[in-house]
Parts: structure tokens; sequence; C-alpha cells
């Protein structure tokens, strides 16, 4: 008896089994919105103002209430679970797909770091299936939910190159450059792809072609971005020139690499606004409900006023919590003690999450508090 709720691709409904989606954009968008939310509260104007994102004039109150009432008609015998109340409508106990992905994600990082490498490749790919599209693709015109979309794309992403990675680390795996040709062919301005199958090209004895995709990397990338290769990639073309080992190609690819950019917190808050916030060189990053906090969750209820805290020092990156109410989760597992933070890690403060990623994310920047 369940009921789930798939953004990452068109907006779904499942009832028990039967398929219960609302049949308008309005409708969906409501459901799209309570269900990213978790079981956070959405205020009636944040709610007004999503459902017509497309025309940028925001719906009225009764209006909001009439779409609320029909999903709740959707829900059916789950109907009482849209709640609504001072801070606005909640729903709870539903299987959302985006909770999934994550949970697979976090299942995928374990494996890495168990040096399980056949578990986290099969992990990614299990993670990377929960995509069916981007995040509310059948709305695509909603401008709420662009945040959300560069979100959980650059998720895909960093779980696309970790895959990659992991298959890159196996060796030997059939049509990874294929794959990898056609990465670079669709998205020529991701650096990490242009490394990638410059490994895999090097693992096949074929420098040449190696050092080539390097050249036709530098060539696309000034001519459509006006950059040159990162530092990543040009250590790793000198690496291929010194017929380095294939371990140390494949550390200098790796996801999180040095020089592939300072890690980045990326998350949405509570006006469905992206949030950036780039991790310190070496310090301290406060996450917490308090204003005073370098990430202010002040919209999440569910996190508490000093909630958790990241420590960039020599030895590596470290999350910790900080005794709050419901946790810090670590890619889907509550934490107990410090844990080591990396490119490509989830993490959830009450019902935010926040990803971990390369820098460079899909996103705008911008300061770190939320209202």
């Amino acid at each position: 008896m369940t009921v789930e709720v798939r953004l990452l691709g068109p907006v779904e409904l499942v009832v028990d089994g039967v398929p219960a989606t609302p049949g308008g954009l309005r409708p969906r968008a409501v459901l799209a919105v309570l269900a990213a939310a978790g079981e956070a509260p959405v205020n009636a104007d944040r709610l007004a103002e999503a459902i017509y994102s497309d025309t940028g004039k925001p719906a009225s109150r009764a209006t909001v209430q009439v779409h609320v009432h029909n999903l709740r008609q959707n829900l059916g015998a789950y109907g009482g679970s849209l709640l609504h109340g001072p801070a606005g409508y909640r729903l709870l106990g539903v299987h959302a797909d985006i909770r999934e992905a994550e949970d697979a994600i976090g299942r995928a990082r374990a494996a890495e770091r168990a040096r399980d490498g056949e578990g986290a490749a099969a992990g990614y790919r299990r993670a990377l299936a929960v995509w069916r599209g981007p995040f509310c693709a059948d709305l695509p015109d909603h401008a709420a939910f662009d945040p959300a979309r560069g979100l959980y794309a650059e998720m895909r992403w960093e779980a696309l190159e970790a895959r990659l990675a992991a298959d890159l680390r196996a060796g030997d795996v059939p049509g990874l450059v294929r794959e990898l040709e056609d990465l670079v062919s669709e998205h020529p301005l991701r650096e990490r792809f242009w490394g990638q199958l410059m490994v895999a090209l090097y693992q096949e004895g074929r420098q040449a072609e190696a050092l080539d995709r390097f050249r036709q990397a530098r060539r696309v990338l000034a001519e459509e971005a006006g950059v040159d290769p990162g530092p990543a990639l040009r250590e790793l073309e000198r690496a291929v020139l010194a017929h380095a080992g294939t371990a140390t190609l494949l550390r200098v690819a790796a996801p999180g690499a040095a020089g592939a950019g300072r890690p980045t917190l990326t998350w949405v808050d509570g006006a469905g606004r992206a949030r950036l916030r780039e991790l310190p060189a070496l310090g301290r990053l406060a996450i917490g409900r308090d204003a005073s906090a370098d990430v202010a969750l002040r919209h999440d209820g569910a996190v508490s006023r000093a909630h958790a805290e990241i420590t960039v020092g020599e030895g590596g990156t470290v999350l910790v919590d900080l005794g709050s109410r419901n946790g810090t989760f670590h890619n889907g597992e509550r934490i107990a003690g410090p844990v080591p933070l990396a490119p490509g890690d989830v993490v959830r403060c009450g019902d935010t999450v926040l990803a971990v990623t390369s820098g460079g994310a899909a996103v705008s920047p911008v300061d770190g508090t939320t209202r």
C-alpha cells in the first residue's frame, strides 16, 4: 500500500500500483512542488507562484485550494496525507523517486569506499536507471522548477562520471570508448568526459588518439567557451605524453581529482531558488536554521539551529552532525561521527538535499543564505 511520486522525468503519481497522475499541468505542478519538498511545509504563496510559473502570474488563493482539493481526490484513500496548517501544505508518507535516486547513489558511494568497484558500477547504474528524463520534464516552461532541474541534472552528471570512472578502473568494459565518444559529442564542454575518453583510449593502447582527443577538446573549449582546458585535463595530457601507468591516469581523471575545481554545495531553498556555496579552501562551514549559519536553511523546520558542520583541512573534507534533532544523512545513511565528504556525495539536513559537486554546477552562484 503505497503512494509513489515520480519527478525524474514526466511527473507521475501511482497509488497502490495504479496510475493516478493528474491530467492537467497545474495539478501536476502542485504535486511536484509538494513531493519535492519532502515533508516540509510549502506556503500558499509559493504554491501559487509555482502553479503558474510558466505565465509569470501567480494563481489566486482560491485556485490553489481547488488544485489541492483535486489532488486529494487523485490520492484516493491517501487524501488525508495532504495536510494544511499555519506553515502551509505538506504531503506526507509518499515514496518519491528523487529519494530513491539519492539512496542508490549513497549505496554506490559506500561500495566505492569499500573498494568494491563492481558493486559501485552496478550501484551507479541502478541510480541512473531511476532517471527517466529531466526533473519535471513535462513542465519545461514552469520556471519554478528550473533550480531543481539544475540540481538533479548535476547529481546525474556526477553519478554518470562516477560510474564511468568505476568502469575505467575495472578495465576492458565493452563499448566504453564508443559511449564516451558519444558523450563528448553531445556535451563537448564537459571536460571530465574528455579526460575519461583519453584514459579509455590509452588503456586500449591508442596513445596517439588519446592525445588527438586532448587537442580536439582544447579547440572546442576555445571556440565554444573561450577557455583553455583545466588543470586536470592538462595534467592528463602530460601523463599520456610521459607514458605514465594506467593508475596515474585514473587518479588524474577521477571525479573530484585535484585541479577539478573547488567542491561546491548545491541545493534548492524554500522559495524554490537555486543556491550554491563553495567549500572553503581551509576552514569550517556551518549548516543550520540559525541566520548566522554559513548555509542558513531557515525555511526547513526539520533543520536544527546548529545542525551540521563541514570542515576542510589538510587531511581532507569532513562532515559532522552537531547533535541535530533529526540527524544528518550522508549518502542515505544517518551519520554517528565524522565522515569524509567528496564530490558526488549527497547530504540531507532535515528535508533539504545538498549535493556536493565538483564546482561549475548548472545553477547561478548566490550567497549561502536561504529565506
